[in-house]
């Protein structure tokens, strides 16, 4: 009788461990990117910036800023003006003073040197990210020497293409003093030395630029 209760007693508790183990798992849920904390604001936008992050108007628009943390530049612009007439404009449009995509473009108009990587960042609009390396072999394009894949530009724009912001979001139905330019570079000529495809550091400060994109506001 004492060894019938000892399996009795053995295949309840083997059981209840099966059950156990068949529970389902608790997921950990997908940390949610921490939002910006410090507010930039003036007469027209409104935008709100990580801790670290630096912001200014230049005098000559007061409708754009400049955004910037050690070498990254995010500059958004919400009187900008189109040229070419091209719907959606050019990429020389809105590239061209950006430091990073000016070492490695060397010729306007013309298209992004290298490779693109678009994702979808937000309501209507999403982000493109443009590398290069010495497989993007093309005469007006200056490419690095060091074996990396390097990012040199980013761009925000509405999710059906170009390079001009015509409706912004749903707060903000155009802006009747010009076009919107959203863009992420960096400040460097050497190109050797810009940040490496999927390394931390450029993805924190991607991650970031973008976070703060979607606060901004224009009056």
């Amino acid at each position: 009788m004492k060894k019938l209760a000892f399996l009795v007693l053995g295949l309840s508790l083997f059981a209840a461990s099966c059950n156990k183990n068949n529970q389902p798992q608790s997921l950990s849920p997908t940390p949610t990117p921490p939002a910006p904390t410090e507010t930039y604001e003036n007469s027209y936008i409104k935008v709100n910036t990580f801790s670290g992050w630096t912001a200014s108007s230049p005098k000559s628009n007061p409708r754009a800023v400049n955004i910037i943390k050690g070498k990254y530049i995010l500059y958004i612009n919400t009187a900008a003006s189109q040229a070419s007439g091209v719907i959606g404009g050019r990429f020389s449009e809105i590239a061209m003073g950006a430091p990073s995509a000016d070492a490695v473009v060397l010729v306007h108009p013309t298209e992004p040197c290298g490779a693109k990587e678009t994702t979808q960042v937000f309501d209507i609009y999403s982000r493109a990210d443009l590398y290069v390396s010495a497989e993007n072999k093309r005469d007006d394009c200056v490419l690095p020497t060091n074996g990396q894949t390097v990012w040199y530009f980013s761009y925000v724009s509405e999710s059906a293409g170009g390079y001009f912001n015509y409706k912004w979001n749903s707060k903000n139905l155009g802006i009747p003093e010009g076009l919107g330019v959203i863009t992420m570079s960096y400040n460097s000529k050497d190109i050797n030395q810009f940040p490496v495809k999927d390394s931390s550091e450029l993805k924190d400060a991607l991650s970031q630029m973008t976070e703060m994109v979607k606060t901004l506001v224009i009056k």
